[in-house]
């Protein structure tokens, strides 16, 4: 499984009901019109990350079948059809950026899951085996995410889990704690 991860913040002057409101109705019709490889999306509000200048925010999870589908979704999110759903989100939209995750270990639907740790590794080593420690130790549940090709800021490995995820972390690893709180997720065909 593979995921577009999109973190957003709105302009100054938007009002955060009616920007969640755009954000959640974007995401209802997503899942909703569907299209080939599309398993669902989750949206959520975000405390401070490095990649939103250290302010909260939202985050985005479009989770895909594979990257094959990332053309047939991206031609549908901004299809005539979409098309005021759409800029009903983007245009209250100042600061955006997206990264692709594809998913390594634990659980495969992440969406209820509320705090995130995104890991940096020290480079030159094989993440594999430390990451399944990393996991294995952490209480509650959890899944475990790889950035794809080193696309977007975000940090190497997002390992999403409830509140309790707290990591006891090998030398040279680092952790940067993002809690979430779901706003909106939806399944294909639901």
């Amino acid at each position: 499984m593979t995921a577009y991860v999109f973190w957003h913040r709105p302009f100054a002057d938007i009002d955060q009901e009616v920007y969640e409101g755009a954000l959640t109705a974007f995401h209802r019709d997503l899942v909703k019109r569907s299209c080939e490889g599309l398993q669902g999306s989750a949206t959520y509000r975000i405390s401070e990350t490095p990649w939103l200048d250290e302010m909260p925010g939202y985050e985005d999870w479009i989770f895909v079948a594979s990257s094959a589908s990332f053309d047939p979704l991206n031609k549908m999110a901004v299809a005539p059809d979409m098309w005021d759903v759409h800029a009903g989100i983007s245009s209250k939209t100042d600061v955006a950026h997206g990264g692709i995750y594809y998913h390594v270990l634990g659980d495969t639907d992440p969406k209820a899951l509320t705090r995130t740790a995104w890991l940096k590794r020290p480079r030159g080593i094989r993440y594999e085996a430390p990451l399944k420690e990393i996991a294995d130790q952490a209480t509650g549940p959890v899944s475990a995410w790889r950035k794809q090709m080193v696309l977007g800021p975000g940090f190497e490995f997002a390992l999403l889990g409830d509140q309790s995820l707290n990591l006891d972390l090998p030398n040279g690893w680092q952790a940067r704690y993002v809690d979430r709180v779901l706003l909106h997720a939806g399944t294909t065909g639901s």
